[in-house]
């Protein structure tokens, strides 16, 4: 069922509005009492019927389906003609109340107008009254005006001095509250930079570890926010939060403890977002732990690339047998021969593809072959057919952990090479690959499972015929 709705969800629109203009249509008109009373009976009866033909599968392949395919369009007919009928008795309701509201306007107007004529009468002799009331009065005030006049003077210099020594009360407790907070945040930056001078002076002449770097660099960053703008390249967007479980970023060669503190304190808590940094968000972070060019040289990316991939590099290999314990060593900088080492032991990436700048967004990561050898079955994915899932094969994509993924450049990009944009938003590829990812299966898998659907066409989008009933 949940199937026919995806696929003829717009034919049943056009039912539910076909009865809703009908039923609309036939509430300001009486039918024949003999017909009112027969026709609904036979069409609950033919209705009952149909859904008990349908609930039993009493007709089987596309009988079946074309069954309960009228089933539904009845259905959402009837619902449309209810609302029809229940919108033009409303109107009429309507109709009515307006009426009673005219007339009751024009029983108020009479009304008003012989009011009027009665208080004239009254109006006159008030204002012959009023004015010698008015008239008291005024020569009353103008008796006490000079005295109200002075009163409201010395009223008006005492609240200015008054205002004038809170404002200036107001301001010198505004200034000394910037000049502490300034006091503080200069103190804490020499503080910071006490601290990294002293661990400089300890450490090794001939090497400073990016340790003791990166511990300075946080310390300047919490001391003054508004370094982030003093850094070339762009930083890259970080989130509030990790969206469920933050990722062990310590499972990157060359991230130790206070690097994944770091971090997390821009918002960077998983491998995705690491694998989708560009060039410029490399260099700014470099420049912001204060060692440019290490995240290109040892190729912090390329690892986050895999791992968000659900691969393994040596390194991360390594930490979850327990045979590398990382410790604060681990934020030490590699050097050339074990950064070399280490690009050499990641797999061979997919090759480029024929007009790949062509297309909007950024390319995802590919894999020249499938982690383990063995790819997942990506036509489990509603919208994947074996022509998608080759051509996603050619761009090196294998796992539902890679398409998982894909961030909305990513999304963009193979949209745009697959000549269907929006559609992968549309069909949600990522929710179904992160719940395949995750073991679960979905509703389209499981009814692949049971045989009720083969895998979805190639062509065109869901919706469009583009899935094959098993007969």
């Amino acid at each position: 069922m949940y199937y026919l709705l995806a696929t003829y969800w717009m034919w049943f629109v056009v039912a539910l509005l076909a009865g809703g203009a009908i039923g609309y249509w036939s509430s300001s008109r009486r039918a024949s009492a003999g017909w009112a009373r027969r026709w609904p009976w036979w069409a609950v009866i033919a209705f009952v019927v149909g859904l008990v033909i349908a609930v039993l599968h009493g007709l089987p392949g596309r009988a079946g389906l074309f069954l309960e395919t009228l089933l539904l369009l009845s259905f959402w007919y009837a619902v449309g003609g209810l609302l029809g009928i229940w919108l033009g008795r409303a109107r009429s309701q309507d109709a009515l109340v307006t009426a009673n509201a005219v007339e009751d306007s024009r029983l108020a107007v009479a009304a008003k107008g012989a009011e009027d004529v009665r208080n004239a009468a009254a109006k006159a002799a008030d204002d012959a009254r009023l004015a010698a009331a008015a008239k008291a009065v005024e020569d009353a005030r103008n008796a006490a005006g000079a005295r109200a006049a002075e009163q409201a003077r010395l009223a008006a210099a005492a609240k200015a001095v008054e205002d004038a020594r809170r404002a200036a009360t107001a301001k010198a407790t505004e200034d000394a509250r910037k000049a502490a907070t300034a006091k503080a945040a200069e103190d804490a930056r020499l503080a910071a930079a006490a601290k990294a001078n002293e661990d400089a002076r300890q450490a090794p002449a001939a090497k400073v570890t990016d340790a003791v770097r990166a511990a300075a660099a946080a310390a300047t960053v919490a001391a003054s926010p508004a370094t982030s703008t003093q850094h070339p390249g762009a930083r890259p967007q970080g989130i509030a939060a990790p969206e469920g479980n933050a990722d062990d970023l310590k499972l990157i060669k060359g991230v130790g403890p206070k690097n994944e503190k770091i971090s997390n304190a821009l918002g960077i808590y998983h491998f995705r977002q690491i694998a989708n940094w560009t060039p410029e968000e490399a260099i700014w972070v470099g420049h912001h732990m204060a060692f440019p060019g290490r995240i290109e040289r040892e190729h912090w990316i390329p690892q986050a690339k895999l791992l968000a991939s659900g691969g393994d590099t040596d390194h991360s290999a390594g930490i979850k047998s327990g045979t590398i314990v990382v410790d604060d060593s681990a934020d030490a900088p590699l050097d050339a021969a074990a950064a070399d080492a280490l690009a050499k032991s990641l797999p061979e990436q997919a090759g480029a593809v024929e007009d790949e700048a062509r297309h909007a967004g950024r390319r995802p990561y590919g894999l020249a072959a499938p982690l383990g050898g063995q790819p997942d079955d990506l036509k489990r994915i509603r919208g994947i057919g074996p022509q998608n899932e080759g051509r996603l094969h050619g761009l090196g994509i294998w796992h539902f952990t890679q398409i998982r993924a894909w961030s909305e450049e990513n999304v963009k990009w193979v949209g745009s090479y697959l000549a269907f944009a929006g559609r992968i938003d549309r069909e949600k590829w990522v929710d179904q690959a992160r719940e395949l990812a995750a073991g679960h299966e979905t509703e389209f898998s499981r009814r692949v499972a049971a045989g009720k659907v083969a895998t979805s066409k190639d062509d065109g989008s869901l919706g469009q015929g583009n899935v094959q009933i098993v007969k």
